[in-house]
């Protein structure tokens, strides 16, 4: 280690071992904490009052070109394992560093040990499942905190100010925070060097002490004190969107509405909270989450809103105090957040889950494990774009709900349209609303009943030039912005901002503390200064806060756009434009900064082959902006593309250009990929897969419209012949059954031959659980004949019950009612297929797959 790493590495060592001292007294088990502990196997230890080890902490800094691998892992753990105290302790290797391969299977088997799953723990160490080594490290795991030592110590800093007495001014609690920090944070490292074991340990008293803070917490700081203030503050916390987003079940057909007024608009019912929403950029999932909180709080239930950017590894308990201050307006103790997680009747929604870093997510999924899998405490709702990397966070014990997003619809358009002209204070028909959303229908195309880009597009109706597409119109927005806002230089800001934002998503993230911040910006300002354009860091950032593109979040000041998918704007326009170069691999998240870039620039080879490979059912949107002409080379350059996209072997594509100009393309078996005439085009269009495309078509339009074909072949729904009831003998219940784990066999057959090589696990989270819990009511005659109603959730298990029998299942929290025989009259395969076609159709572009 060199010797810049060795200060780093103490620094950020003596940042976390200050976090958690200050963690010790929001514990009141806890009574000491001791720093550089037992024979270089433990750098942090928390001591419970009576003086026994609780938890153990091993701290080590990695350079950013490096990561840990099994050998390096396991040597640490082994160490940690023979010890006395591995016994009854818990341990933990902290790291800001990234895990390799090997690596994360380590990280993986502790997280299986942690659930009772020993045995790919055991495999690695080379031992029995009931080797002491073994059972201690059921106890260990590897936490990953990438933040820096700044980061931390404002993390702390803040942890701090809800302890101290109220001060005259915010600026001077921030200064006796700062400084109360800063001597416990000597204090420690005095400690650490002194060669006796008894005095490199520091109770809680001296801890208050040097901090000037109560040992103990107030009993007014206490959940049960804070909660009726938090709801009081709650209700009144109104949300003031124009545009209502709507919400509804994943396979719901009927979307329950979250009207932001009083009346109109039907209310989701609190006890249907969520578990996971997800919505693409711009959908309203924010702004459903806020009246969630308010409507909640109305009816007497807590629902704690909390921004992932904002949340440190091993700290969700400062994380849900985050949120409680948010809306009391007052900094808020971490043990506060810590014990309104324990309560059932709170709900936790942490948004932004699915748009921070892997190992941040990693750290996330692993502090929910414990309480998500007993089902004890709070709620917890995950809110993000990529419902894969939602589900993805909870343990695959648990069936969550799983909720999405609603485009406008629209009727809703034109009412606002008509809304902002009479705002504007001009007269408005129906007709001349319908006009409007024609053209801007038109212009955005399927991002018209985005809310966030409609709402845009309103903003922009006076403007003489009508942007075409949504590249035109985010940057038309950005200089509405500065001009209303003063502020200049808005070309430089906006390429700035696109090298930086391009860094972070390559990160797989959208914020930054204010240090990496300041850091890369200067990066920015440097490339920006290497082509002779004039560029300064303080001028950036402060023109890019004044027209409100950049914002800070919570004390620690993290820097997010004002909106994420301003992020991916200026991200992609920076690559489309050469200031910064394409990324070597893409996330779920990197789905728009693409189609930005490629509706600035256009589709070339190079981004093709990375939107294929990575987000293949991104390159069904990404097709429409591929306008280059099909030469020699097209046959080959559609045949390396659609290996990404289709699961068939047999890749090769045949050609041939028609008399009016447009191409008709085919897949035959057996053959190379080229150019043919069109009497032999024909000839093999009469046994395999053919399309035709326009005469502007590129080679992805081409694979697209290709894999379409292959789809519609597989997803082909049968037509049901006749009625199906029960078989005699056979209850209702039963036949449910039979049904329900008949398609969801098929189901999964479809996803297997369906979903682009490697992506069926994003396949699979969007068509949603398979199984059903259900109460199927009595039979009721109405107009219509003989019916009996059903009412049902999916879920990961199968559980029916008839009215008559005791019931395991609760109608209140079904998502929806249905007829039994509306249910059995469809044939497993039809719903099968339904379900891939509908879940591919919200992955890639409304209709698609519509015949």
């Amino acid at each position: 280690m060199s010797g810049v790493d060795t200060v780093r590495g103490i620094a950020y060592q003596q940042a976390q071992a200050v976090l958690e001292a200050i963690g010790l007294l929001e514990d009141p088990t806890l009574g000491s904490v001791r720093v550089e502990g037992t024979d270089d196997a433990v750098d942090i230890e928390l001591l419970a009052r009576g003086g026994t080890l609780s938890h153990a902490i091993q701290v080590k800094v990695r350079a950013p070109d490096y990561t840990w691998g099994e050998s390096a892992l396991l040597a640490v753990l082994k160490r940690w394992a023979v010890l006395p105290d591995a016994a009854h302790a818990s341990f933990e290797f902290l790291t800001d560093g990234r895990l390799g391969p090997s690596g994360r299977r380590v990280q993986q088997a502790l997280e299986a040990a942690a659930e009772g799953r020993t045995g790919p723990l055991a495999e690695l160490l080379g031992a029995g499942v009931d080797d002491p080594v073994c059972i201690a490290l059921g106890k260990a795991r590897i936490r990953q905190d990438p933040h820096s030592t700044s980061a931390l110590l404002a993390r702390a800093e803040h942890q701090v100010t809800a302890m101290l007495p109220s001060a005259r001014t915010e600026a001077d609690l921030r200064k006796q925070a700062t400084e109360a920090v800063d001597r416990l944070f000597r204090a420690l490292f005095d400690f650490a060097s002194n060669p006796e074991p008894q005095l490199r340990e520091m109770d809680r008293q001296r801890i208050a002490a040097l901090l000037g803070v109560p040992a103990e917490q107030s009993p007014a700081q206490r959940w049960s004190a804070v909660r009726e203030r938090y709801l009081e503050a709650a209700r009144s916390f109104i949300e003031q969107e124009v545009i209502a987003p709507a919400v509804a079940g994943i396979q719901m057909r009927d979307p329950s509405v979250l009207w932001q007024h009083a009346s109109g608009g039907q209310r989701l019912r609190v006890g249907e909270l969520l578990s996971v929403l997800a919505g693409r950029t711009g959908t309203g999932k924010t702004t459903a989450v806020r009246i969630l909180r308010q409507q909640a709080a109305a009816d007497g239930r807590v629902v704690i809103t909390a921004h992932a950017e904002s949340y440190l590894p091993g700290r969700l308990g400062a994380l849900t105090a985050d949120g409680l201050a948010a809306v009391l307006q007052e900094a808020c103790p971490t043990a506060t957040g810590a014990q309104a997680l324990s309560d059932s009747n709170v709900t936790l929604v942490i948004d932004g889950a699915a748009e921070v870093a892997e190992p941040t997510r990693r750290a996330l999924q692993e502090e929910l494990l414990a309480p998500v899998s007993a089902g004890h405490g709070a709620r917890i709702v995950l809110v993000g774009r990529d419902m894969a990397a939602l589900r993805a966070m909870l343990p695959g014990s648990v069936s969550p709900e799983m909720f999405r997003m609603v485009p406008l619809e629209y009727k809703r358009r034109v009412e606002l349209v008509e809304w902002a002209t009479v705002t504007d204070g001009r007269s408005c028909t129906p007709h001349m609303a319908r006009a409007v959303v024609a053209t801007l229908d038109k212009t955005l195309g399927d991002a018209a009943g985005n809310p966030l880009v409609f709402s845009m597009a309103m903003a922009l109706l006076d403007d003489q030039d009508v942007p075409k597409g949504r590249a035109s119109l985010y940057r038309a927005f950005i200089e509405q912005l500065a001009a209303r806002s003063g502020a200049t230089g808005m070309s430089a800001v906006r390429t700035a901002l696109g090298i930086v934002y391009a860094l972070l998503l390559n990160d797989g993230r959208r914020y930054a503390d204010v240090y990496e911040w300041h850091h890369l910006l200067s990066q920015a300002a440097s490339a920006l200064r290497s082509v002779g354009l004039p560029a300064d860091v303080s001028t950036l950032d402060e023109a890019a806060r004044r027209c409100g593109l950049i914002t800070s979040l919570g004390w620690e000041q993290t820097v997010v756009p004002m909106h994420d998918s301003f992020a991916d704007y200026l991200a992609g326009a920076a690559h489309a434009s050469g200031a910064a170069p394409l990324p070597h691999g893409l996330s779920a998240s990197d789905d728009q900064r693409m189609l930005f870039c490629a509706e600035i620039r256009g589709v070339d080879e190079a981004i093709a082959a990375l939107v294929t490979r990575d987000l293949p059912f991104t390159a069904v949107a990404l097709a429409g902006y591929d306008r280059r002409p099909l030469g020699l080379e097209a046959p080959h350059q559609v045949a390396s593309v659609l290996c990404h996209l289709s699961a068939a072997q047999d890749q090769a594509v045949v050609m041939s250009r028609l008399k009016d100009g447009r191409a008709l393309a085919l897949r035959p078996t057996g053959t190379e990929s080229a150019w043919v005439d069109e009497a032999r085009a024909f000839e093999l269009a009469q046994t395999c897969h053919a399309a035709v495309v326009d005469k502007e078509a590129g080679p992805l339009a081409v694979a697209a419209r290709l894999w379409r074909q292959e789809l519609l072949t597989l997803l082909r729904q049968p037509a049901a012949l006749f009625p199906r009831r029960p078989d005699p003998g056979q209850t209702a219940a039963e036949a449910l059954v039979r049904q329900t784990e008949q398609t969801a066999l098929v189901v999964n057959q479809l996803i297997d031959l369906a979903a682009p090589p490697g992506h069926a696990a994003a396949l699979k989270a969007q068509v949603g659980p398979l199984g059903l819990r259900a109460v199927i009511g009595r039979p009721q005659q109405d107009m219509l004949g003989m019916r009996t109603p059903v009412d049902y959730r999916h879920s990961d298990d199968i559980v029916i019950v008839e009215a008559s029998a005791e019931p395991s299942f609760s109608p209140e929290k079904s998502q929806g009612q249905t007829a039994l025989e509306h249910l059995l009259d469809s044939p497993p395969s039809a719903t099968a297929a339904q379900r891939v076609r509908e879940a591919i159709e919200a992955l890639t572009t409304s209709s698609w797959l519509t015949p």
